[in-house]
C-alpha cells in the first residue's frame, strides 16, 4: 500500500455499503471492495461515468455490488477484460437487460463459467457464463464519446478507455503500481510496455484503476512505471546475456518471495515477469 499512497488515490465523499466504499470524482462515481486472504490483501475498484459501468467487481462482494447498482442508473456497461475480478457480477447485470461489452476476443470465455483455481474462487468468488456484446470501435454514452484503446499484457483482451473532454483513461489493471513486483503467469511485460507507450501518447492527467483507485497525476505514475519496467528489462538481458538463468535472474532482482505465490502455486510470481522480458519479445 505504501507504493499505491504516493499514487495520490483520492477518497472523497466515502459511504460504507457493507463494506462496499462509494466516492465520487469528476464526476465519477467509484466504489471499490477490500479483499483479504491469509495475509494478502488487495482493493478493486468499478466506475460509472454517464450511465456506463466500467468493470463489475468481484462476485465474492456480488449482494454488496447489486445493491449499490440498483442505486444507479445504469445504461451500459463495459469489461476491461475478462478476469472474475472485473466481470463477476456481469451475469447478474446482463439478467437485467443491461448490455455488457467486452473486446471480441473474450466473448467465447464469457460464455463458459470460469473455470477457476480454488484459491481464485475463495479471494474473488466464481463468475458464471453470460453471452457479452463484442466491442466494435468507439462507445458512446448519452453525453460523450470514449475512445477503446487496445492495451494487452495484462491479459490477451485487455482495453483501456480514454475520455478525452475530462482528460482521463480508465485502465483496467494495466496500471496497479508503479513498481511490478508479481504477475500471473500469461502476462506479457513487453506487451505491457507497448501499451503504457500508447496510452502516454494520448493527453490526459487522471487514472481510474481497477485497483488503485483514482490516481490523481495519472500520466506520471504510467510513466514512472514505464521506466521502471523499461529498466528492469535491460538489467534482465543483460544477466541473461551474461548467461545468468531466469531462476538466478529472479532471485537478484526479488529476493523475497511474495506471499501471494505460495498462495496461488505459483500462478503468482516474480519469475514470470522474469521470464516473460526474456521469453515473450
Amino acid at each position: 500500500m505504501h507504493e499505491l499512497n504516493k499514487c495520490s488515490i483520492i477518497f472523497w465523499q466515502v459511504l460504507l455499503l457493507r463494506g462496499l466504499r462509494v466516492e465520487k470524482y469528476n464526476g465519477v462515481v467509484c466504489a471499490g471492495c477490500t479483499v483479504k486472504l491469509l495475509g494478502s490483501r488487495l482493493d478493486t475498484f468499478i466506475f460509472i461515468d454517464d450511465g456506463l459501468l466500467i468493470d463489475t467487481g468481484p462476485s465474492r462482494f456480488a449482494r454488496e455490488y447489486i445493491q449499490f447498482f440498483r442505486s444507479q442508473s445504469i445504461k451500459l456497461a463495459v469489461l476491461t477484460h475478462f478476469h472474475e475480478d472485473h466481470s463477476g457480477n456481469a451475469p447478474w447485470l446482463a439478467l437485467q437487460g443491461i448490455p455488457v461489452y467486452i473486446h471480441p476476443s473474450s466473448v467465447p470465455v464469457c460464455r463458459r463459467r470460469a473455470e477457476l483455481p480454488l484459491y481464485r474462487r475463495f479471494f474473488w468468488g466464481g463468475r458464471d457464463r453470460f453471452s457479452p456484446r463484442p466491442l466494435n470501435g468507439d462507445l458512446e454514452t448519452e453525453n460523450k464519446n470514449l475512445s477503446v484503446i487496445e492495451a494487452p499484457g495484462h491479459s490477451f483482451d485487455h482495453i483501456a478507455l480514454y475520455d478525452r473532454e475530462k482528460g482521463a483513461v480508465f485502465t483496467g489493471d494495466l496500471f496497479v503500481t508503479p513498481k511490478t513486483k508479481i504477475t500471473m503467469r500469461p502476462e506479457n511485460v513487453p506487451q505491457i510496455m507497448g501499451s503504457l507507450r500508447l496510452l502516454l501518447r494520448y493527453d490526459f492527467q487522471t487514472v481510474y484503476c481497477g485497483h488503485a483507485g483514482v490516481v490523481k497525476n495519472g500520466k506520471e505514475m504510467l510513466a514512472r512505471k514505464l521506466a521502471h519496467l523499461e529498466n528492469m528489462s535491460g538489467e534482465v538481458l543483460e544477466l541473461h546475456r551474461r548467461g545468468w538463468s531466469i531462476s538466478a535472474i529472479n532471485k537478484k532482482i526479488f529476493p523475497k518471495t511474495a506471499p501471494l505465490t505460495y498462495i496461488s502455486g505459483g500462478e503468482w510470481a516474480s519469475q514470470h515477469i522474469i521470464r516473460s522480458i526474456i521469453e515473450d519479445r
